[in-house]
């Protein structure tokens, strides 16, 4: 049986291609790791790797490793390993903590922790869920745009506005609002070739949470203007 230790997304890439019978992952905790599909490969994360599995793949996770499960994939997880799940199926060992992100995984051991519930969160559960600063009833989050400072549903986030829409649906569903993150990272998750952050206030009255796996809320309008952050939320000064 061939065995192959890679470190990065490009090393795992050539290893499947190589069809390495076991590919033992061992990268730094600061890189992820995308696992689409293994094909005859099989993948084994070791020490503190962390990975996201799509698809139909499947790993073992060891040591201290993390991964997050989505569509069919599946996990063997042991040791003090975490495993976030979006979908696809888990083996754990007693103590592997299980982020459960959807009823539909199917789950065997560890210990559960069940998150399903978030989506029916109210504004202000959402915001203490995910450490959005709040003050005086106004929550800062975050949307991450272009150099145009908007999306490629074109309302203006630029610095100093106060965007507002007539399209607000007060549901879980992806659809109607503005749409916002509780960091600019995971604003960034929805429009990965954003160039540029904000932060904005919303009243947190008016934040509806969004049903799907990563944080997402919408409001219908923005209170406290827009300024621009970088990705760690830190204020950018302005050029004069």
């Amino acid at each position: 049986m061939s065995t192959r230790t890679v470190t990065n997304q490009a090393e795992l890439d050539q290893a499947i291609r190589d069809k390495v019978d076991l590919i033992r992952i061992h990268s730094d905790p600061a890189v992820y790791i995308v696992i689409s599909e293994l094909g005859s490969s099989r993948a084994e994360l070791r020490e503190s790797s962390s990975a996201v599995l799509w698809g139909s793949s499947s790993a073992v996770l060891r040591g201290l490793s993390s991964a997050e499960l989505w569509g069919s994939s599946s996990a063997k997880a042991s040791e003090a390993s975490t495993v976030s799940a979006f979908g696809g199926s888990v083996r754990a060992s007693p103590l592997v903590a299980v982020h459960l992100h959807s009823a539909i995984v199917d789950v065997k051991g560890g210990v559960i922790i069940d998150h399903t519930h978030v989506a029916d969160m109210d504004g202000a559960a959402w915001c203490k869920y995910h450490g959005v600063e709040v003050w005086r009833g106004i929550a800062t989050l975050y949307k991450a745009v272009n150099d145009r400072w908007t999306t490629d549903r074109g309302t203006d986030y630029s610095p100093g506005s106060k965007p507002s829409c007539d399209d607000f649906k007060d549901t879980d569903a992806c659809d109607g609002g503005l749409h916002f993150g509780p960091s600019p990272s995971c604003a960034r998750i929805y429009f990965e070739s954003a160039t540029k952050y904000v932060a904005v206030g919303v009243k947190v009255s008016e934040i509806r949470p969004i049903n799907g796996g990563h944080p997402k809320c919408k409001a219908p309008r923005v209170v406290r203007a827009c300024r621009e952050v970088d990705i760690h939320g830190q204020p950018v000064e302005a050029t004069p």
